[in-house]
């Protein structure tokens, strides 16, 4: 029996070498992330979809009430947030927006001064979301450009607006997680959304700020052509 023992414990694995063994694939589970990436495709096709579902929200609610409404996002927030909210009558007149890096500090608080007195003419549609929609985590809107903006907004708060008329600001909404790049196009009249997406290279992920930013300005010049 001893003779028996001394052979298994011989060719067997002893608790030690089990346990290293354990702790040696719980690390490389650790360092290898499953999938590669921790946004994948069909969470931000669920964010798109969410939000494309905001704009036809306040589409209805626009014709419904009679008012403008619009869905305002919040780029600065982490996480970052949107809501949709209803305003004046039809016949709001927004400011013509001029280059701040072109203007002296008095234009600027000026203009600065009409865009809050906007904002105040709007309340939040609390039917749309009782609490305020928050882009999940690893999902960012990294710029928004419309007919009303003079180029795409990347910080602070922006606003689309949709009119009692059926008609909405053309819109680009950009978003992007860790790999990829996708863009919303809201055409002004069409009851449509069109949604295309961007696999960053590897060569792009090395900086990818930079690389946001450069497909994002590929992007919005030729969507200005079309």
């Amino acid at each position: 029996m001893k003779k028996f023992y001394k052979e298994l414990g011989h060719h067997g694995f002893t608790i030690i070498e089990i346990m290293v063994a354990l702790m040696l694939v719980v690390l490389i589970f650790t360092i290898i992330p499953i999938g590669g990436s921790g946004v994948d495709r069909s969470k931000l096709e669920e964010t798109i979809h969410d939000f494309d579902r905001a704009i036809k929200f306040s589409i209805n609610e626009s014709v419904l009430r009679n008012t403008v409404t619009r869905i305002i996002i919040n780029l600065d927030t982490e996480p970052q947030e949107y809501a949709v909210e209803y305003g004046p009558s039809g016949d709001l007149v927004l400011p013509t927006l001029q280059d701040e890096s072109r203007m002296s500090l008095r234009d600027r608080e000026y203009q600065q001064k009409q865009l809050e007195g906007i904002d105040a003419q709007f309340v939040r549609v609390e039917e749309f979301s009782e609490k305020t929609k928050k882009f999940p985590d690893g999902i960012f809107v990294v710029g928004v450009a419309s007919s009303y903006l003079k180029s795409i907004k990347k910080e602070s708060e922006v606003a689309i607006y949709f009119y009692p008329t059926g008609e909405k600001d053309n819109a680009l909404v950009f978003f992007s997680t860790d790999k990829e790049l996708a863009w919303l196009d809201i055409p002004p009249f069409e009851n449509n959304t069109f949604v295309n997406y961007y696999t960053y290279s590897e060569s792009e992920l090395v900086n990818l700020d930079d690389s946001q930013d450069n497909k994002m300005e590929e992007i919005y010049d030729q969507w200005l052509k079309d």
